[in-house]
């Protein structure tokens, strides 16, 4: 396991400080931002610490969205939330223990409500769970979004604001409302936010109205911890972190705790090796991997604190090429005129399914035909007509596309077959049969644009079916694909408060972890769109309540 080359935590009897407050929150990500509100709402002092010289965490993670079921004032209810819940994730992890499961889903019902009262707008998403065909699900009303806002509303703190991705404007109105946006932009100067970022902004906003401290370009290096009266772990308590500002080790003591609310180890290829399954890479995450959770494995290693989860991402089908940055391939993947093979020429999952089970698909295939497979997404010229590719928009492929080897194109399926290293005629076979399939609207191998789900990630206003279309039009271009990642899910083990655990099952004195720092209580599955970034909020309000209920330490 990979460690880093300086001792991350300080044992002292009685711990000296150049700064004291209640709480140091290490990352700004919206998790992180939530918890400071909590902690300010309970009249606690806050000290949000950021690594890097953005606000809001890794840019990559997640767009904004938030699922939030059995939602307060809605007709979902938490009965109906958790039989969902609890037939998508397995109950083996200890991350998503039933007391976890009980405070998220609890949680998520009053998230909206607390928003709303500090100012944050929310929005319906038409997002549906990813698994409409289970008892409990719904097709709409569990995910919700930032409504855009301008970033004139957080003053010079929006110079340090990640760039803004939004999201993919689909519907009418989306695109009328993203048109307005850019006319206010040319007309009134102002820059608005959508997506994740609005969130940011709206949360920045509520942090400087209730005077949050916020430090960027101020990574933590180590824990303080106090040991108390004796030399056992069990005397022992989290006392403060030494953070490095201006190239200055800074100790900041916290009178109430420490919560770790950045993590992740996706960036590192030696855990990946370690805990992730093969075949794996750092340059498979899509935005830029983090590496924030090697030091947090080495303070669970010196603390004897419990890990969680370690083997699960935050799949999401990547299209990749060596030397190229990994692109989202779940839209293009999902829509007509395109599907999946291996190196036999042939299918092997239903391409418009969701990313975390197309991915455990890949893994399958890595495993009958070992981990030096590769897998391509084959589309035809009506595909490159209609639909993105990645960032590739749709028409004419640029050069730089295919001279980077990103796009692969030939005029038959042949020539396609052998640049690649595709058996012709196994190829030849896909199309034709996929052909077919398109003619009736009905895919007889994997039932590709059946469910629900699939239909809302295909082409809504293609029929009979949203996801099937010939790949039959030359010229043809091929993409491979990879099962990329937004993050790795696994981190320190928490309890339903967000305490972290010890590995005798007692809580850690002055410590939480919640968002990437901690390990999913979704364990290897993922419900809904925004369950990540919910997730994040919930047990970020639970940490600090749960702060607010400890006293001092």
């Amino acid at each position: 396991m990979s460690r880093p080359t300086s001792l991350p935590v300080v044992v002292d009897r009685r711990p000296e400080a150049d700064l004291m407050t209640d709480v140091v929150i290490v990352g700004s990500s919206p998790g992180a931002l939530a918890a400071a509100i909590a902690c300010r709402q309970a009249g606690l002092e806050v000290l949000v610490a950021e690594a890097s010289g953005k606000l809001g965490g890794r840019p990559g993670a997640g767009d904004g969205r938030l699922w939030l079921p059995a939602r307060t004032g809605t007709d979902d209810d938490y009965a109906t939330a958790r039989d969902y819940f609890d037939r998508v994730v397995p109950d083996f992890e200890a991350c998503s223990s039933a007391p976890r499961r009980h405070a998220f889903l609890t949680g998520t019902a009053g998230m909206a409500a607390w928003l709303g009262e500090l100012g944050v707008e929310l929005e319906p998403d038409p997002s549906a769970d990813h698994y409409p065909q289970l008892p409990g699900s719904r097709s709409g009303g569990r995910v919700l979004r930032p409504a855009a806002v301008a970033t004139t509303a957080i003053g010079r703190l929006a110079e340090f604001l990640p760039v803004d991705p939004g999201w993919d404007a689909e519907g009418v109105l989306d695109k009328l409302g993203h048109g307005a946006r850019k006319v206010g932009e040319l007309t009134l100067g102002r820059r608005w936010a959508v997506g994740r970022v609005a969130l940011l902004v709206a949360l920045l906003a509520v942090c400087q109205r209730m005077q949050v401290n916020i430090w960027w370009q101020a990574p933590v290096r180590e824990l303080v911890v106090a040991s108390g009266q004796g030399e056992s772990s069990d005397a022992r308590r989290v006392a403060g972190v030494v953070v490095d500002r201006g190239g200055r080790a800074v100790r900041v003591l916290a009178g109430r705790g420490v919560v770790l609310a950045d993590g992740g180890f996706e960036a590192d290829a030696e855990l990946r090796r370690e805990f992730l399954p093969r075949p794996s890479r750092p340059d498979w995450t899509i935005g830029t991997p983090s590496k924030a959770g090697v030091r947090q494995l080495t303070w669970a290693s010196q603390l004897g604190l419990r890990l969680g989860g370690m083997g699960y991402a935050w799949w999401r089908p990547g299209l990749w090429a060596p030397g190229v940055p990994v692109q989202d391939a779940r839209r293009a993947l999902a829509l007509p005129h395109g599907f999946v093979v291996d190196s036999t020429g042939q299918r092997f999952a239903d391409e418009a399914c969701a990313s975390a089970d197309f991915c455990r698909a890949l893994y399958a295939r890595f495993n009958d035909l070992g981990p030096q497979l590769e897998t391509w997404l084959i589309v035809d010229s009506e595909h490159r007509r209609r639909y993105r590719l990645g960032e590739v928009e749709a028409g004419r492929l640029p050069r730089a596309a295919e001279r980077s080897g990103f796009v692969v194109s030939a005029r038959t399926l042949p020539e396609l077959a052998w640049k690649i290293k595709v058996d012709a005629a196994g190829l030849q076979a896909t199309a034709e049969r996929f052909e077919q399939h398109a003619e009736t609207g009905q895919d007889l191998d994997f039932g590709r644009g059946e469910s629900p789900g699939d239909k809302a990630r295909g082409d809504r206003k293609r029929r009979p079916n949203p996801c099937l279309g010939a790949v039959s039009k030359p010229p043809f271009f091929a993409v491979r694909v990879v099962p990329a990642d937004l993050g790795t899910k696994g981190g320190l083990l928490a309890d339903e408060h967000a305490r972290v655990l010890r590995d005798d099952d007692g809580a850690m004195p002055g410590l939480w972890a919640i968002g990437s720092a901690a390990a999913s209580v979704t364990g290897p599955a993922v419900p809904a769109p925004g369950v990540a970034l919910a997730e994040a909020m919930v047990f970020g309000r639970a940490a600090a309540a749960s702060i607010a209920a400890a006293g001092w330490l």
